[in-house]
C-alpha cells in the first residue's frame, strides 16, 4: 500500500472511530444520552503559508474535522508580533488549546506567555528554547538533525557512483536564523565531508525565505553575475519550492540540467513530480499529514488530561518526553512510487 494511501486509511478510521477519546466527550452522561456533546475548541496559527505550510494546514483542518472539533486557522504573516496577538485573542476567546507554527522560532516563550492556562502544541518549527516544552507545551514534527543528513547521504551516494571527491554547489537557504534553516544547511554539508567529499560553493549561500520565487530570481541574479553552472555539481536547496525556482530560472536561460544532480527537502506534490520525472535526485519527505493528524491529536490529548502521545503513531524524544518526532523520509527515483 503505498504513504499516501495508507495516510488516507489511517484519516478515514479516525473518521469512523472518533479517535475514542474525541473531541466531543464532555463527561456529561445527560448531555450524551440527548445526543449533545461540547467540541474541543481548537485555534491553529501559521506563520504563513508556503506550499509546505499550506498542505499543513490542510491536514490540521482535516484531522480536526475528523475529530468533531471546532478548528480557527489563522495566518500571521510572517509577523511574530501579530502571532502573539493572536495566540492572546485564542485564548482570552475560550480556546481548548492553540497549535503554533511559530514565525520565530527564538520567541517561543512569548506564545507560552500569551497562552496563559491554554495548552499550547508548537508543530513543525521546535523552539530554539526546548526548556519550555512540558506537560502543557509539546513539540510535533520532524527531526531537523535527519533532513540535510539524509540529503547529505543521498547526494555522496550519487557523486561517488560517478567517481567524484571534490565538487561544487549552490546552495539556497530557507530563513536565515531558523533552526531548521541551519540545520538543513549544516547537515548536509557535514555529511558530504564526511562522506569524503569535498564540497566548494561556486557562490555565497543565499536566502530566499523558502520562496520559491525568490530562489528564481536569486538564480537569475546568480546567472546574470556570470556564475559558470556547467562547473555546479549540484544545487542544494533547504525546499523543494526553492529547488523547483532554481530549476525554472535554469530553463527560462536555456540552460541543460540534464547532468545537474538537485535536490530539496519536504517532498511537496511538485517536489515528487520533479523526482518521478528525473528533474530533480531527490528530496526529504516532512510527512505533512501525519504532522497534522499528530498536532491535532496531541492538542485534544492536553485539552481532555490524557497522556499527550496516546493514539498517536510517532517517535518519542529521548531526552524529552514533550517532544513528539514524525520521521523524516528519503525519497529517490527508487522509491518514488510509494509517495506518488
Amino acid at each position: 500500500m503505498k504513504t499516501r494511501k495508507i495516510v488516507a486509511f489511517l484519516m478515514a478510521g479516525m473518521i469512523s472511530a472518533g479517535m475514542l477519546t474525541g473531541c466531543g466527550s464532555s463527561g456529561d452522561t445527560s448531555a450524551q444520552a440527548s445526543g449533545q456533546t461540547s467540541r474541543t475548541q481548537l485555534s491553529f496559527i501559521v506563520s504563513h503559508k508556503d506550499e509546505y505550510l499550506s498542505s499543513l494546514d490542510l491536514a490540521v483542518k482535516a484531522a480536526a474535522e475528523s475529530q468533531n472539533c471546532e478548528l480557527t486557522s489563522t495566518d500571521c504573516a510572517d509577523d511574530m508580533d501579530k502571532q502573539i496577538e493572536y495566540v492572546r485573542a485564542a485564548a482570552d476567546n475560550g480556546a481548548d488549546a492553540i497549535l503554533v507554527v511559530l514565525a520565530d522560532d527564538m520567541r517561543a516563550d512569548e506564545v507560552v506567555e500569551a497562552a496563559g492556562d491554554v495548552k499550547v502544541v508548537f508543530v513543525n518549527r521546535i523552539p530554539q528554547d526546548q526548556s519550555i516544552l512540558d506537560e502543557n507545551h509539546v513539540y510535533v514534527g520532524s527531526n531537523e538533525d535527519d533532513s540535510g543528513v539524509y540529503q547529505g547521504e543521498i547526494l555522496a551516494d550519487a557523486l561517488q557512483k560517478q567517481g567524484k571527491d571534490h565538487i561544487s554547489y549552490l546552495m539556497f537557504q530557507g530563513t536565515e536564523g531558523l533552526v531548521h534553516t541551519t540545520k538543513r544547511t549544516e547537515g548536509v554539508l557535514k555529511t558530504l565531508d564526511a562522506a569524503g567529499i569535498t564540497a566548494a560553493a561556486a557562490a555565497e549561500p543565499v536566502d530566499c525565505g523558502y520562496d520559491r520565487t525568490k530562489a528564481m530570481d536569486q538564480m537569475t541574479v546568480m546567472l546574470a553575475e556570470n556564475v559558470d553552472i556547467s562547473e555546479v555539481d549540484c544545487i542544494i536547496a533547504n525546499n523543494d519550492a526553492m529547488a523547483l525556482g532554481v530549476l525554472e530560472s535554469l530553463r527560462q536561460n536555456n540552460i541543460d540540467t540534464s547532468d545537474l544532480l538537485i535536490i530539496g527537502i519536504d517532498g511537496t506534490n511538485a517536489g515528487l513530480a520533479a523526482v518521478s520525472d528525473g528533474t530533480m535526485l531527490a528530496t526529504v519527505y516532512q510527512n505533512a499529514t501525519a504532522q497534522g493528524i499528530a498536532g491535532v491529536k496531541a492538542a485534544v490529548n492536553l485539552a481532555v488530561g490524557a497522556e499527550v502521545n496516546e493514539g498517536i503513531d510517532c517517535e518519542i524524544d529521548n531526552e524529552n518526553s514533550n517532544i513528539l518526532w514524525i520521521p523524516f523520509e528519503k525519497i529517490t527515483v527508487e522509491n518514488i512510487e510509494q509517495y506518488l
